[in-house]
């Protein structure tokens, strides 16, 4: 009958999806794969204005010396030098800043997408939608930072993983490369040796020849490793007067407490890696009693993946870098663009398992549950299964959609800068100022309440790096004003009184004829009215990550005088300085 056939026809296009949605075998599909990537993150950073980071790095790449570069910033970055380097000829050369920022970061994570369509060995479903996933795509594919050299590595080592033991050479250089281009690189590769050693003492120990070890060739070349991965933790180690962003005290400035909210990050971190954006990294306690139902359900993914990773008999080669990248974290310093680092190491923790396995083995009592259950509830689990690759994906959509659709402000504000020729004017960029006292009271930088007391970092000043970029000098009279080349800013705290000593500074070039940005200019000017400023221009921004955006703004101020000789700016209702 007609609708025997129909079903015949639907049962075979379900065989032949199949068929080809868990073929392993690498072809065409991984091709296409590859173009659609390469064209889709050059279409978004087409549209994408640098952010604060990503022009910091470019400008120290631009102005500040090898010698700098090497041995000095990245005590102040904590980063090792290698991105900086890489960027260096490009920067120094006078290469188009975005398209060069942006070609040097896609060239290195197509390479890493190349990588994992080619050499992995997922299914083909999966090896072509995961390039696609929010951190592989946006966060490390259109966003110039560090990490798409770190995923090329990682996704490099997975390939060398399985014959580590007989090349050991080319593993240990890609754990060497992660080393070099950040510090999660170093805890991470750190964490695989570790467990590596483990493995090489058992396998000596099974064989009743332990001494044998110390001539290990493997060892020895991990003592290298070792030696290497100590020189560039020499190289970032933090000075003494690093700025750790507002604990404005000595007795503050190296402490780390430990709470709620720092333990609950250990195990949230790696479901936020893969399918949630659940920790707010602004949470307080009311906040995680709030949500202590969806902590729950989090803990619980993550004793899943434990189980799961134990049956693969990976579990300690997944938790042990987990959990030093955890620890530091948690305690010592993490950003949303941190996860993506586990994001990665889920999928390398996983290739090395399918590598091995042939797949992914589940414990006996989830197989055994799983049969016991109805055809809809088989078929929710396995949507629930597909979530952590499918979620990603909308998350890069919607974050590449507000890329395109709404501005960054950098681009803009530097249009208006060159139109009115402002730039041969004194120009006063923002400067980092902080709450004074407790040092969680940064919360509230940008209040209007005068009654508060700030504390001046009068050198940290973003505005002025990520609007330098743009042009071919420092165009802020009161940025590195003790040697105006440098276009990179040093994450330098510094006492009130050194804070005075550079106001002075400011005070001998006269007042600003603009202010980017409202700040407490009287407290580098006693004597300035503020009411002889203007504002003239206000430029939104925002910036995506995964399903939200925030809109802010920043507002230009203008001396009346100068207003009043362009005429032919407008007024703007807003604030005054201070």
């Amino acid at each position: 009958s007609a609708a025997s056939d129909v079903y015949k026809r639907q049962i075979l296009m379900k065989e032949k999806f199949k068929s080809w949605a868990f073929s392993k075998e690498h072809g065409k599909c991984d091709v296409i794969t590859l173009i659609i990537y390469l064209l889709g993150v050059c279409t978004i950073s087409f549209f994408h204005e640098p952010w604060f980071d990503e022009a910091q790095s470019w400008a120290i790449a631009r102005s500040g010396t090898i010698k700098e570069i090497l041995f000095e910033i990245p005590h102040y970055e904590g980063h090792p030098p290698l991105w900086h380097l890489i960027l260096v000829p490009f920067a120094k050369l006078g290469a188009p800043y975005e398209l060069s920022l942006a070609a040097v970061n896609i060239f290195f994570m197509t390479l890493a997408v190349a990588v994992l369509l080619f050499k992995s060995p997922f299914p083909k479903l999966i090896r072509c939608l995961l390039p696609f996933n929010f951190f592989l795509f946006y966060q490390y594919g259109v966003i110039s930072r560090p990490y798409c050299i770190f995923v090329l590595a990682i996704f490099l080592a997975a390939v060398c993983y399985k014959n580590r033991n007989e090349h050991p050479v080319k593993y240990l250089l890609c754990l060497a490369l992660m080393c070099a281009v950040h510090s999660y690189g170093i805890m991470i590769a750190g964490g695989l040796c570790i467990v590596w050693l483990i493995e090489i003492f058992i396998e000596y120990k099974k064989s009743g020849k332990l001494a044998g070890i110390l001539k290990d060739r493997r060892c020895w070349l991990m003592f290298c490793l070792l030696v290497f991965a100590l020189l560039v933790m020499a190289a970032i180690v933090p000075d003494e007067n690093v700025f750790l962003g507002g604990k404005t005290t000595s007795e503050t400035e190296m402490s780390f407490p430990i709470g709620v909210g720092n333990i609950l990050f250990y195990f949230v971190m790696l479901s936020d890696a893969i399918f949630t954006s659940f920790y707010n990294y602004g949470m307080d306690i009311s906040d995680l009693a709030e949500q202590l139902p969806t902590i729950i359900v989090l803990i619980f993914v993550f004793i899943i993946f434990m189980v799961v990773l134990h049956k693969n008999r990976k579990l300690l080669t997944f938790i042990i870098p987990y959990s030093i990248v955890g620890a530091f974290g948690s305690i010592v310093y993490a950003s949303p663009h941190h996860i993506g680092v586990v994001t990665a190491f889920v999928i390398f923790t996983f290739w090395i398992i399918v590598e091995e396995n042939g797949s992914v083995q589940l414990p006996d009592r989830m197989l055994k549950l799983y049969d016991k259950l109805g055809g809809k509830l088989k078929f929710v689990i396995k949507a629930i299964v597909f979530l952590p690759v499918l979620i990603p994906i909308a998350w890069s959509g919607a974050s590449s959609y507000f890329d395109i659709r709404y501005p960054y402000w950098f681009d803009e504000a530097a249009d208006f800068i060159k139109e009115y020729h402002l730039d041969d004017y004194k120009i006063m960029g923002m400067w980092q100022q902080l709450i004074k006292g407790d040092p969680e009271d940064y919360t509230y930088f940008g209040s209007d309440e005068s009654d508060y007391e700030w504390y001046d970092y009068p050198e940290i000043q973003g505005v002025s790096v990520s609007l330098d970029s743009y042009f071919d000098k420092n165009i802020f009279y009161n940025f590195n004003i003790d040697d105006p080349n440098k276009v990179f800013l040093y994450y330098r705290a510094n006492t009130q009184e050194q804070a005075e000593e550079t106001f002075t500074k400011w005070q001998e070039q006269g007042e600003p004829d603009i202010v980017i940005n409202r700040c407490e200019i009287t407290k580098a000017y006693p004597n300035i009215d503020v009411d002889d400023y203007v504002a003239v221009k206000r430029v939104y921004f925002y910036k995506p990550y995964k399903f939200t955006t925030n809109q802010q703004y920043i507002t230009i101020y203008m001396k009346k005088e100068l207003f009043n000789e362009i005429g032919t700016l407008e007024e703007l209702t807003a604030q005054k300085l201070y």
